[in-house]
């Protein structure tokens, strides 16, 4: 009995400091998941609900009809307003859900589409507006003010 109790009690203390100390983590492992080559330079995670491609080092998912990337295929999206050529091409991003190559076999099973985070939406209104003027709104009603009494004074 003094065998089992000796071993608790010591891990009993150690998790006790760390917790008192705020040291305790942690980590969510995610295994890689299989890639599967699309193109040259252009691969797609294997047979998966949602079409996430792999390149220049990059996760790549094409969401709400633009480009997000990050490091992991999990979460973390960045939009990007002008994405590697090699993603560009890609002319109909859905048509990799559940791409599998003939004679594929899963070897490492990502974690479920529906776990996925969700990019952040984005307003695609402004990417069309014109370039705001930089001077200050007050400076703006300044001139405004000008024009309107040199029209008044003129006429």
């Amino acid at each position: 009995m003094r065998r089992t109790i000796l071993p608790a009690l010591v891990s009993v203390a150690l998790l006790g400091g760390c917790l008192a100390g705020g040291q305790l983590q942690y980590r969510a492992t995610v295994s890689t998941p299989d890639l599967v080559t699309v193109s040259p330079g252009i691969q797609v995670i294997a047979d998966y609900d949602e079409p996430i491609f792999y390149t220049d080092g990059f996760y790549w998912r094409h969401y709400d009809n633009v480009w997000y990337r990050s490091n992991v295929y999990t979460g973390n999206w960045s939009y990007v307003d002008s994405p590697p050529v090699t993603i560009t091409r890609i002319e109909r991003p859905t048509t990799y859900v559940h791409y599998r190559p003939s004679g594929y076999v899963a070897r490492n099973r990502p974690v479920p589409a529906r776990q996925l985070r969700q990019p952040d939406r984005r307003d695609h209104r402004a990417i069309n507006r014109p370039a705001h003027d930089n001077r200050h709104d007050n400076d703006r009603d300044k001139d405004d003010r000008d024009h309107n009494n040199h029209d008044r004074d003129h006429h």
